[in-house]
């Protein structure tokens, strides 16, 4: 009768631990929520009722910004693409597929200020911004009109900043080229007069030079050179008094350098320092046939060395400038942007360095998207950018996505260079090898486009290029030299959450994380997951994430238990188990399992929790053989490293399994207690665990031979030595722990009943 109770207790406990396996499992490994990565069900949650770019485009449409709408238009919803492409064409006219459209306001600046575009730009199509404000600078009034009606201040000071004759730091040619300069050895000091970019500031050079009649003629140019350097260093070094003064004033395009007499006040410095910092500026013969070196910087009026980058040309930069502006004229750029560039201009020309730095960054920035867009799609853009270095991220991207494209063009220039030069019977070949090339060129060219308008319409639809920017920098890399294969990622990325709408986008770039794609257990659970409620946990997934992944190990976890309790009762008992363990003991083991099994279903849907990304410095990510691990294991530099969240992960599988085998051990141990044996054959039993008890060795061992396998074989090599280590290490840890604090003590125990039977 106990038996049968038995058996009923058994077909009941499977009958209702099965139904919750299912449902559990359905719940837990259907929720949209991973640590590494965001789900697309997610992001279509959360994008629901929110923008969209079909909605965007009708925007654009509707202010006649045809331009931006031809950005927009690949990224649009299928069922409408072909209805926006027909409006577009309607409404496109040869003046509008140059400028892009725009406002009527935005049409006459085009035509009034601007001037639209020269018609030898216009025959080939040139129909970037960049040739819209060089027309406009060519035209020659359109400065002088902003600066008599502009009342915007920023407007005004940016104006007042627009060099008028030459590069701003147009004074080192002739400065360099003056024989008093480079015929004499030692340290000279240049100062600036007129130069509006670099106010209070001098030059100092220091001159290394060996005559006609003191080089040796058996030493080597290089060598030579080398021994000038050394000088110029040392005479910088040892620096006292007696420096050459000159004034370098500036002459409209020009500079007028002459030697000044008398005595000057010499700017506190640091010689030794500035000796080991000027860079080289000049080096070669002199008219007089010695050989000079030269080196120098400028110099603050504290005797600071300052770094002063590189402006754009001059035929560049003064229509970058104007066009910049005429579009803050216009409202092109945020208000806070149009504060900053009007404040930066303003600090350039009272001698800050920083600024006059920042704001030719900008210029470069800016000179990148003028060269890529036509006038209403920058402005647009531009209008997007919340703030100065939003324009900065959106130049970063489009210089970062178009460098495949600067390649491919220098490869095909070169190869034509080089043809002209090749034997008649090595032509074909190379005709051969530069159409490849071309062909290959205009697929690149292809990508860059496309990959330009899905950051166009990321910018536009979340109003914040920077977070974009730092979207596709941060892409997890997982494979060497994958950069570029994370950055056309990152892009997909962002076009998926675009077609959700801006919720959706927002989301992706707030979490900045990757979207997971589905595996064959999401696919198989995804039709029957609402079924069971599925969308409470959907909306916890972005709602409340932190909630939401706690929910998710839960539900695993909960379903594997009751997986355990559902096989524990169908499958037989084998006949050599007598007695059951503790029942705190039947079910911590259980629980341990559960763990366990959760865990590593855990990592099978997320493989790269256990891969390194790029950025982070894995504790085993070293490149050497089998023979050197204990040899490196010593180096100092392994101790610097930091553990990271995978090291962390595989330790903790490691750690998990081990308890899991130490609670069976002690469910057995149980067991056999519970036995009404003779102590006797109770050790008997005890001596037939053994290798039972082994087991959690066994298994680190295993381990360790695995993660080396991984290491050295299969050339994986992201924390395999930690989990080599740390398996080994539990192993042991646990297998002496059961063996010394519990099998021991209980073996004692048995003996001492044994002898008093």
């Amino acid at each position: 009768m106990a038996k049968l109770e038995s058996d009923n207790q058994r077909r009941l406990g499977s009958a209702i631990s099965l139904p919750f396996f299912v449902i559990l499992g359905i719940l837990g490994f259907g929720s949209p929520v991973f640590f590494s990565a965001i789900s697309e069900i997610s992001l279509e949650d959360v994008g629901d009722g929110t923008k969209t770019l079909d909605e965007e485009m009708v925007r654009q449409l509707r202010q006649n910004n045809l331009g931006p709408a031809e950005m927009l238009l690949p990224l649009t919803s299928v069922d409408r693409r072909e209805e926006y492409a027909n409006t577009i064409r309607d409404k496109m006219t040869p003046k509008l597929e140059i400028s892009g459209g725009g406002s009527i306001f935005d049409l006459l600046a085009f035509e009034s200020y601007f001037g639209g575009l020269d018609q030898f730009n216009k025959q080939r199509k040139r129909y970037e911004a960049f040739f819209v404000y060089n027309r406009a600078k060519v035209q020659g009034d359109l400065q002088k009109r902003l600066s008599e009606e502009s009342s915007n201040t920023n407007v005004r000071a940016l104006l007042q900043a627009i060099p008028k004759e030459g590069r701003p730091g147009n004074f080192w040619n002739q400065l360099l080229a003056e024989p008093l300069v480079s015929v004499f050895p030692g340290v000279k000091l240049a100062t600036l007069e007129g130069f509006p970019f670099f106010p209070n500031r001098k030059v100092i050079l220091s001159v290394g030079l060996q005559n006609t009649q003191d080089i040796d003629s058996n030493k080597s140019e290089a060598e030579i050179r080398d021994e000038c350097m050394a000088s110029a260093r040392a005479a910088m070094a040892n620096y006292q008094s007696g420096a050459t003064w000159f004034s370098v004033t500036k002459n409209k395009t020009n500079a007028d350098v002459n030697k000044l007499e008398g005595n000057q006040t010499m700017p506190p410095a640091d010689f030794k320092d500035l000796s080991e910092r000027l860079g080289l500026l000049k080096v070669g013969r002199t008219n007089t046939g010695a050989y000079a070196v030269i080196i120098g910087g400028i110099m603050n009026e504290e005797g600071k060395l300052e770094s002063h980058g590189r402006w754009l040309p001059f035929p560049i930069l003064v229509p970058m400038m104007v066009g910049t502006a005429m579009s803050m004229e216009n409202g092109y750029y945020s208000d806070e942007a149009s504060f900053e560039i009007g404040k930066l201009a303003q600090q350039t020309l009272l001698g800050n360095l920083e600024a006059k730095e920042k704001i030719r960054a900008f210029f470069w920035a800016a000179h990148q998207l003028a060269r890529k867009m036509n006038l209403m799609q920058m402005s647009e853009l531009t209008k997007s950018c919340p703030d100065l270095q939003g324009v900065f991220d959106l130049a970063a991207m489009v210089r970062m996505r178009n460098r495949p494209v600067s390649v491919s063009i220098g490869e095909i220039k070169q190869l034509r260079s080089d043809i002209n030069f090749l034997p008649l019977a090595e032509r074909v070949e190379a005709r051969k090898e530069l159409r490849t090339l071309e062909q290959e060129g205009e697929i690149i060219r292809k990508d860059f486009e496309r990959e330009l308008k899905i950051v166009y319409a990321a910018t536009l639809l979340s109003g914040d290029p920077s977070r974009v920017h730092r979207f596709i920098e941060s892409y997890p890399v997982y494979k060497k030299d994958g950069d570029k294969e994370a950055a056309v990622a990152a892009l997909q990325d962002l076009r998926t959450a675009m077609f959700y709408g801006q919720g959706a986008l927002l989301h992706l770039l707030d979490q900045n994380k990757l979207i997971h794609e589905d595996g064959f257990l999401e696919s198989a659970v995804s039709p029957v997951f609402p079924v069971f409620g599925g969308f409470i946990f959907t909306y916890l997934s972005h709602g409340y994430r932190d909630l939401a992944i706690f929910c998710k190990i839960t539900l695993i976890v909960s379903s594997f238990f009751f997986l355990l309790l559902f096989l524990s009762n169908v499958l037989p008992r084998p006949s050599y188990l007598r007695a059951n363990s503790h029942y705190f003991l039947r079910w911590t083991r259980r629980f341990s399992v559960s763990i366990v099994w959760g865990l590593l279903s855990i990592l099978v849907l997320e493989p790269n929790l256990l891969q390194t990304p790029r950025g982070q410095v894995s504790v085993a990510g070293f490149d050497f053989a089998l023979a050197n691990l204990l040899a490196y294991a010593n180096e100092e530099s392994m101790a610097d490293q930091n553990l990271t969240v995978v090291t962390a992960i595989i330790a903790g599988v490691f750690l998990l399994i081990q308890v899991a085998i130490f609670m069976i051990c002690l469910s057995r141990i149980s067991q056999v207690k519970n036995e009404e044996l003779k102590p006797g054959l109770k050790l008997d039993l005890l001596d037939n665990e053994d290798n039972l008890f082994d087991l959690g060795l066994y298994i680190g061992l295993g381990g360790t031979v695995l993660s080396l396998i991984l290491l050295l074989v299969l050339d994986v090599k992201q924390d395999a030595l930690i989990g080599a280590y740390t398996s080994t290490l539990f192993g042991i840890l646990f297998v002496a722990a059961l063996k010394i604090f519990v099998v021991r003590p209980y073996r004692n125990h048995l003996l001492v009943k044994q002898a008093e039977e």
